[in-house]
C-alpha cells in the first residue's frame, strides 16, 4: 500500500455510496506504512535540497493544523496537529461528514456528543490510545477535544454523503441548535456558472436555470430561482407560480409567494 494506492482509493471513493467510500479509505488509516514512507521520501528531499518543498497543501484554523494530503469533493485525508487547547469554547460542531480518525503520538481523550430530538447531548466520555481507529458519523456525532500537555498528532479522512452536506453548530451549555450551514461544492461551480450565464445576458440557457431549479436543498433552489428571474423574469414565471404551489419548504414557498406579489404589483400598480 503507498500514496499512489490512496489517490486511487479516493478517486473510486468519490462516485461510490457513503458505505463503499468509506470502506475504501478505512485500510489507509489502518495500515499507515504508505505515510511512514511519504514523509521518510519527503524528508530525504529536503535532506539533498533544503529548497525543496513538499507538494502537500497545508492550512491551519486555530489551533487545528492540516497537512492534506488527499481533498475532493467528497473526500478528505489529512495528518492533523491538534495544539493544547486552553479555550474550547462553548460550541458543539457537526460536520455532517463520516470521520476516521487514527491518534499518532499519544491518546486521543474528548468528550462525545450526539444530536437527539434536535439538540446536543452528552454521552460519555472517550479515550483512544495511540494507533487505534475512532469512526463516527458525524451527521449526528462529534467530539469535543480534552486538551493535552504536548499537541496531539491525527491522521484523518472525512467522507462527505453523495449530495449536499449539512453541517451544524450547537451550544454546549444547553444543547441548543446555533446555526446550520449547508455545504455542496457542486452545487456552487453550478450556480458560479448560472451567475456568469445570468451578467452576460445569456437568455437561450434558460434551460440550464430550469434543470437547475430541481436542487436538492430548498436554499438552493431558491438561490437558482433568484438567478432565473435575474436573467429572465417573464421565462421564470411559470416555474416561480409552481414553487409557489408545490415547494415543500414553507420558508421558500412564502418567498416564492411573496416575488410573485411583488412581480404583479410592479406590472399593475394600484
Amino acid at each position: 500500500m503507498n500514496s499512489s494506492a490512496l489517490t486511487e482509493a479516493v478517486a473510486a471513493a468519490q462516485a461510490a455510496p457513503l458505505d463503499r467510500s468509506v470502506a475504501l479509505i478505512r485500510p489507509f488509516l489502518q495500515d499507515i506504512g504508505w505515510l511512514d514512507a511519504l514523509l521518510d521520501a519527503e524528508c530525504a528531499r529536503i535532506g539533498a535540497d533544503p529548497l525543496h518543498l513538499p507538494a502537500f497543501r497545508a492550512t491551519r484554523n486555530g489551533a487545528a493544523r492540516h497537512l492534506v494530503f488527499a481533498r475532493t469533493e467528497r473526500i478528505w485525508v489529512t495528518v492533523t496537529i491538534v495544539d493544547p487547547i486552553r479555550d474550547r469554547g462553548s460550541r458543539l460542531h457537526f460536520s455532517g461528514r463520516h470521520a476516521l480518525c487514527r491518534p499518532l503520538n499519544r491518546a486521543l481523550a474528548a468528550d462525545r456528543y450526539r444530536i437527539d430530538g434536535g439538540r446536543a447531548v452528552a454521552t460519555g466520555s472517550l479515550l483512544c490510545p495511540a494507533g487505534d481507529l475512532i469512526e463516527l458519523d458525524e451527521r449526528r456525532e462529534t467530539l469535543r477535544l480534552r486538551s493535552g500537555d504536548v499537541p496531539l498528532l491525527m491522521l484523518r479522512a472525512q467522507i462527505a454523503p453523495q449530495g449536499a452536506v449539512v453541517s451544524r453548530l450547537f451550544d454546549i451549555a444547553t444543547g441548543a441548535p446555533l446555526a446550520e450551514a449547508q455545504a455542496d461544492e457542486g452545487h456552487a461551480r453550478a450556480l458560479m456558472l448560472l451567475s456568469l450565464l445570468r451578467m452576460q445576458g445569456r437568455r437561450d440557457a434558460a434551460d440550464q436555470f430550469a434543470a437547475a431549479l430541481e436542487a436538492e436543498l430548498p436554499a438552493q433552489r431558491w438561490a437558482v430561482m433568484r438567478e432565473y428571474l435575474a436573467l429572465d423574469t417573464a421565462a421564470a414565471l411559470p416555474a416561480l407560480q409552481r414553487m409557489a404551489r408545490i415547494e415543500t419548504e414553507e420558508k421558500v414557498r412564502m418567498l416564492a409567494e411573496r416575488t410573485l406579489a411583488q412581480i404583479a404589483e410592479a406590472r399593475f400598480p394600484a
